[in-house]
């Protein structure tokens, strides 16, 4: 046994092409930010780190949804300044694209969808209706300005995860 363990999953990056814009789009969803590295000058070993050129650099916040503990994931936006980011399903056609999916579980999705159309976001499909077979109550999706997918997905009861066993299988 290895005398080291995970805790937790700390943050994953989120490329933006510009940051206060996707700061405003996620903050219909809940989440503020909790730290601000947009004028940090990073050091040289963040780029070969990450391998990228020595002294990339970027503007970046660490956002987070307010109720939750220490320890919760943090999304962390970055507008990559050096190198530049550029989102390699833009102008792809529909049948080409492999979106990015941040899936948000969430309590009463009726609601939440209602609130997010009301503020004018668009849902990529209307609101899916309760689906008993695989548990799903519902699920709406919402595209944020880099085309990255924000799911919103709630579970009958206590259940989490899609119940896929009766699901045809490849």
């Amino acid at each position: 046994m290895a005398d080291w363990h995970i805790r937790s999953i700390f943050h994953f990056i989120l490329p933006c092409t510009d940051v206060e814009r996707s700061m405003a789009f996620y903050a219909h969803f809940g989440f503020e930010v909790i730290k601000d590295n947009r004028d940090v000058v990073w050091p040289d070993f963040v780029g070969t780190n990450f391998n990228m050129v020595a002294g990339a650099q970027g503007r970046a916040v660490q956002l987070v949804l307010p109720d939750d503990d220490a320890l919760q994931t943090r999304v962390d936006l970055i507008e990559w300044t050096k190198p530049r980011w550029h989102n390699e399903n833009d102008g792809r056609a529909a049948e080409d694209r492999i979106p990015r999916v941040m899936a948000l579980l969430t309590a009463n999705i009726q609601a939440a969808c209602d609130d997010l159309v009301g503020r004018g976001l668009v849902p990529t499909q209307p609101l899916r209706e309760p689906d008993p077979v695989i548990g799903v109550q519902g699920v709406v999706c919402f595209e944020d300005p880099d085309g990255h997918i924000v799911e919103l997905i709630e579970y009958f009861g206590d259940q989490l995860g899609s119940k896929t066993d009766d699901l045809p299988h490849r």
